[in-house]
């Protein structure tokens, strides 16, 4: 390289690095205005977020990974132990709500700081890669979960720190001497012990290492990501396995007696999910102004910007040069995963990961695109990526939407709900063990042991398994949710005499009993099903 060569390259690195600190503080300023303006901060009304904070709690306080709510905190074995651990380091600080949201938020301005660079890796295209950044900070489903106490988002920032640490180590010929190489196993197993679908992330890194014949590098990784996942492996085993794969391999984890899976149902399940992700869930996620209708037939716009988003996204994948096995292995592998997951599972957060990548990919692919076109007439002035943000107006209209749901309160039949946890905090005794549909929501207000009960439709069973977990009251909500109606409700008009009513919250009607095992009949029941599939004594 000659000595104007070098100059030219020490300047363009300057100039590189003086817009790299430009861009950033552009994308905070994006982040903490969009944030401060959709920020939500009532408690999701998804049980899973409760799960994750009682988990944090049960860490924090020194009892283990177990379920502090239910009797004897058993060890808990659903969700892996990553985000709980997180917000268990959260929790030494504040174990507010509020608070442990806002984590979540800054996780994801990191997150959008880290795919920014990661970019910018990629393409070399400084302006490109910060187009694509900005865009994901103002995409309403990612602003939306990261003021969740859920995984999508913290999953997103360390498999975004994970790819980059890649990225760094992968290249170089002594990567054992490099700290990259071993942050790449710590925080990659990391990622995966938050969302176990993360092993999609880890294939995608074994499929680029395979193709490139860096064996050294791909034996090295594996074996260090091994080790760390055997002890949680091993846990899992002593507790009777992973109940997300039992779950699996169910027809329908909300109607066991639905029983298991054959082989037709797989194809129908694959052929479901796939029309879904199509047609709603990938159009949806990538731009939220394309609203879905969860009906069986989806309108023909869904399934328009669904092929259209899908060959952008194979076009991006096509004229990526670098690291483009990568970003297909994931890809791949994440949707391996969820086409085969039940159908009764569906919402745009499980793809939540993979929508900044998503993103770029179109930007990359309509900026290709552009400049294919401007060949074929003649252009010679270079397209400026910034013509892209005209993106934003797919995005901008949205916010106002969670702007709007931030402000409203809870639903009434929810806001009842907690009210009854707050009088059960008040008046139930402190041994008290309550029935719930949602326990970890419940838990949240009513701070006494909770249970759930068995989806059967047989009085006796459900009846005895309530005596076995040591139940002393029962809650009979109006959530919404099949289960409460076609089997507790039942059992509870059927059994008057089990169930002594203890407190009502009218509008919708909420009601706590006193459950009395012993009391009533003892015996078999007819039953039979109405209309509507609900048990009838």
């Amino acid at each position: 390289m000659g000595k104007k060569e070098k100059i030219k390259t020490q300047e363009k690195t300057q100039n590189n690095a003086r817009m790299h600190w430009i861009f950033s503080g552009i994308l905070l300023v994006t982040f903490f205005v969009s944030y401060q303006f959709i920020f939500d901060s009532k408690l999701d009304l998804g049980g899973d977020n409760g799960g994750y904070y009682i988990l944090g709690k049960a860490l924090s306080t020194g009892n283990g990974y177990t379920n502090i709510h239910h009797v004897g905190n058993p060890a808990h074995n659903h969700f892996p132990p990553g985000y709980p651990a997180l917000l268990a380091v959260f929790m030494f600080i504040s174990d507010s709500v509020i608070f442990l949201k806002v984590m979540n938020g800054l996780l994801l301005a990191g997150s959008a700081m880290l795919l920014y660079r990661i970019f910018f890796k990629v393409t070399e295209n400084i302006q490109l890669s910060f187009v694509a950044s900005a865009l994901m900070l103002l995409n309403m489903h990612l602003l939306k979960y990261s003021t969740i106490m859920m995984s999508e988002i913290p999953f997103l920032f360390f498999g975004s720190l994970t790819l980059l640490l890649f990225l760094n180590s992968s290249q170089k010929e002594d990567f054992y001497k490099t700290p990259s190489f071993y942050g790449l196993i710590l925080v990659s197993s990391f990622a995966f012990h938050i969302r176990t679908s993360g092993i999609a992330l880890i294939g995608g890194i074994l499929l680029y290492l395979l193709i490139k014949k860096n064996w050294k590098f791909l034996a090295s990784y594996f074996v260090g990501f091994v080790l760390l996942y055997i002890p949680w492996y091993l846990r899992g085993q002593s507790l009777g396995g992973s109940k997300y794969l039992k779950q699996l391999f169910l027809v329908n984890p909300y109607r066991p007696e639905e029983g298991s899976m054959g082989l037709s149902d797989w194809f129908t399940r694959f052929g479901n999910n796939l029309s879904r992700y199509v047609s709603k869930e990938i159009p949806h996620g990538i731009f939220p102004g394309v609203k879905v209708d969860y009906s069986p037939d989806a309108v023909e716009a869904q399934w328009f910007v669904g092929i259209i988003c899908i060959a952008l996204i194979i076009f991006g994948l096509i004229k990526l040069k670098n690291y483009r096995t990568f970003f297909i292995g994931y890809i791949a592998g994440t949707f391996g995963i969820l086409l085969l997951w039940p159908d009764v599972w569906f919402s745009v957060r499980f793809v939540l990961p993979l929508i900044p990548i998503f993103l770029f990919l179109i930007v990359f692919a309509v900026y290709e695109l552009i400049g294919l076109v401007a060949v074929k007439l003649n252009v010679s002035k270079k397209v400026s990526p910034y013509l892209l943000l005209v993106f934003v107006f797919f995005f901008v209209s949205q916010l106002k939407e969670l702007n709007e749901s931030a402000k409203k309160p809870y639903l009434k039949r929810f806001n009842n709900y907690f009210k009854m946890g707050s009088w059960a905090n008040a008046n139930l005794p402190q041994d008290a063990v309550i029935v719930t549909r949602k326990p970890n929501l419940f838990y949240l207000t009513a701070k006494r042991k909770l249970t759930g009960f068995k989806s059967t439709a047989n009085y006796n069973e459900l009846l005895d398994n309530l005596d076995e977990k040591g139940a002393t009251h029962v809650v009979l909500d109006q959530l919404g949710f099949s289960q409460t109606g076609r089997y507790l409700y039942p059992v509870i008009q059927g059994n008057p005499e089990k169930f002594q009513g203890l407190h009502t919250i009218p509008n919708p009607e909420t009601y706590m009993f006193k459950f009395k095992y012993e009391a009533g009949y003892q015996g078999e029941w007819k039953q039979s099903q109405d209309a509507n599939g609900n048990l009838q004594s």
